[in-house]
């Protein structure tokens, strides 16, 4: 599960990791109330800061935000409502 701490500039290891995740396995999280994605990083961290994380996972899988959002929710949905 991917969380605020793939944005952050020095998580070269942690963006090459996911690169290698296939896309059915992918989640992101929130881990409010820490580590809050850039650009907000240093506040609370929140819930509606996920679309920082979304957004830094599709540059990192070369996915469209809109496609990565559905896969995400398919892949939460397939491991907690099945």
């Amino acid at each position: 599960s991917a969380s605020g701490i793939i944005t952050f500039k020095n998580s070269l290891d942690l963006q090459s990791t996911f690169k290698e995740i296939p896309s059915e396995k992918l989640l992101i999280e929130t881990d409010s109330p820490f580590l809050a994605p850039v650009p907000v990083r240093g506040k609370k961290n929140e819930p509606s800061y996920i679309k920082y994380t979304l957004k830094k996972l599709s540059e990192i899988k070369n996915i469209d935000l809109k496609s990565l959002e559905e896969i995400t929710t398919n892949n939460f949905n397939s491991l907690f409502f099945v």
